[in-house]
Formats: C-alpha cells, sequence, structure tokens
C-alpha cells in the first residue's frame, strides 16, 4: 500500500502546476537541512529539478506585463555528506543546468544556455542536544564558487544574466538548524534560518551585485512507516535589490512564500528516493517581475559506512 501511495505522489506531483519566483543565475538556492549523519557516514545524493515560469506579477497581484512569454530550467545536482566526527559534516555540491532558456513574446527567438552552476562547500556542526526535550541545534556554513562560466553568450547576444549557468558571484551562506522530536509520536518539526551575502562581479561585460537573501523554514515531518516518510514545509523568502553598476535595480528582489510537499522513501541496501513540488501561495515582488509556475525535484540518494583506516605498520616494530 505505501509503494502505491508513493508512485502516486510523485505522479501528482509531475502533473501539478501552481503559481513562486523565476529562475536566477547560479545553482537554486536551499532552504532546508537535515541532521543524522554519523562519524565516517557517507551520502551519495543526485538530484534533478525542473522549473517553469510564465506569470508576471505587479507587487502582490498578475501582471499582463507580456515581455517574456516563459522561462524554464532543468537542473541536475551532485551531492555529498559525509560525517567527519559524530557532531561534525562536510558537504559539497556540483551543478550542472541542462537546459536553461527564455522564450520572448514578441520575437519567436529562443535564448538558451547550459553548463555548469556553482560548487558549494558546507560545514555542519552539531551544537547543541537536549535528550529530555529531543531538542537538536546545528550551525551550517557554505562558501559558493562560481566554476561554471559566467557571461556566456548565445550567437554574438550576451545572455541575460538570470540564465547564466553559474551566479559569477563567491556566495557566503550562514544558517541555523533546529529540530524538535515528540515523546511517543511520529511527528517532528525542522526550523531553518539562512542569510545568503554574494560578492560583487566584475568583468569586462558585467558589473553587478545581487540582493541580500534571507530564508526561513518551518519543517514538518512525519515517519509513517519505517520506510516512508512524509514532510510539508513553509518556506518563506526575501531578496534585497540588486545592484547594476552601482545602481540600485527597482525591478528586483522581493518576498515570496512557498508550500512544498514532500515524501521519501527507503529501498534496501540504503538507498532511498524522494520527491516534491514547490507551491507558492504568496508573492510580492519589487516593480513587475516574472515569477515562478512550479518547481518539481525528483532525487535517489545512497549512504556508506566507511571503515577507519588502520595503521600498515606496527608500532611495536619501530
Amino acid at each position: 500500500m505505501t509503494r502505491i501511495l508513493l508512485f502516486a505522489f510523485i505522479g501528482l506531483c509531475f502533473n501539478f502546476q501552481a503559481s513562486a519566483q523565476c529562475c536566477s543565475a547560479g545553482n537554486p538556492s536551499s532552504d532546508g537541512g537535515a541532521l543524522g549523519i554519523t562519524k565516517n557516514s557517507l551520502t551519495v545524493s543526485t538530484s534533478f529539478l525542473h522549473s517553469y515560469s510564465d506569470t508576471y506579477f505587479e507587487e502582490n497581484r498578475k501582471s499582463d506585463w507580456d515581455y517574456l512569454k516563459n522561462t524554464h530550467f532543468n537542473f541536475g545536482i551532485l551531492n555529498l555528506n559525509y560525517g567527519l566526527t559524530d557532531k561534525l559534516k562536510l558537504s559539497t555540491e556540483f551543478g550542472y543546468f541542462i537546459d536553461k532558456s527564455i522564450q520572448y513574446n514578441f520575437i519567436d527567438v529562443n535564448r538558451k544556455a547550459n553548463g555548469l552552476g556553482d560548487a558549494v562547500i558546507g560545514l555542519q556542526y552539531h551544537l547543541y542536544s537536549n535528550k529530555k526535550r529531543i531538542i537538536n541545534v546545528a550551525p551550517i556554513v557554505k562558501i559558493s564558487l562560481p566554476i561554471g562560466q559566467f557571461d556566456q553568450m548565445d550567437g554574438n547576444i550576451i545572455l541575460p544574466i538570470d540564465i547564466q549557468p553559474s551566479s559569477g558571484s563567491y556566495k557566503l551562506n550562514t544558517s541555523v538548524l533546529v529540530s524538535k522530536r515528540f515523546f511517543e509520536s511520529k511527528f517532528s518539526l525542522i526550523a531553518f534560518l539562512s542569510c545568503e551575502f554574494s560578492q560583487r562581479i566584475n568583468t569586462e561585460r558585467t558589473d553587478y551585485k545581487y540582493g541580500n537573501l534571507y530564508h526561513a523554514t518551518l519543517k514538518i515531518t512525519h515517519r509513517s512507516s519505517e520506510k516512508l516518510n512524509t514532510e510539508l514545509s513553509l518556506g518563506l523568502q526575501h531578496r534585497n535589490k540588486a545592484l547594476n553598476k552601482g545602481n540600485v535595480m527597482g525591478f528586483t528582489g522581493g518576498t515570496y512564500l512557498k508550500l512544498q510537499p514532500e515524501i521519501s522513501y527507503r529501498l534496501k541496501n540504503n538507498y532511498s528516493v524522494n520527491t516534491s513540488v514547490g507551491i507558492p501561495v504568496y508573492k510580492n515582488v519589487n516593480g513587475i517581475q516574472l515569477t515562478n509556475k512550479y518547481t518539481i525535484t525528483f532525487g535517489v540518494s545512497k549512504s556508506f559506512q566507511l571503515k577507519t583506516l588502520k595503521p600498515q605498520i606496527n608500532p611495536k616494530m619501530l
């Protein structure tokens, strides 16, 4: 029965269309995290993200502006998490845009980009644990490295910054993760707060700085069975206005509220699959902006318990 529910949910995710923010350069931002990795434990996961945008908003209401017909991206990501100790976790992330494109309304032309996004290196420390109240707190620091191509061109046209594969900017992300479980209950709560700061881009073609990005997410999880987990999160995101050549760009930044159901299922040999769909429930942008219609994610992960390397020389022989 649980398998039937799992595949039914995946089917719903891929057929669901809702009205969140438009895509931007660099890897899609993460607004969540997870605890629970032990020393010498390695988790390798890969995910596919699809996003489609075709709705203009003026502040918090729909607009009839029709400059762009739509934008979309298909994005693949590889993530590794390794337990350096029982409290310290190292993570790395590499992303690749399979296809990132814009279609205009006034001309029959598609502008497309593809290639490496950004690389991300992160450290998470299990700072506090209260066994009586089952509360855990973990701060996280991540650095994004723009390893992909920036100022990419389509023929002799420089592509808009929103569809560049790489963000072109070094970024610092600081966050804190708080989890709360309940005695004799299958429910748990996770709160996640993060701030992202970007370095100014200064190339021959571009002088640009992304606005600071702030996330707040509250997630409810339910352990439906030993193998099946269901989650529902509510995420609030705010981005400040960007700067172009030192001037504030009025038609950038805004506030978004997203509802995201997610389901994961554990298979044999430490494999698991998961899927989620982003459902925006509120948008308030600066000026007029193209906003996201839906975002879908599907992923697979596998965990390994690595053995500690033993000395190859017997100390007694020295």
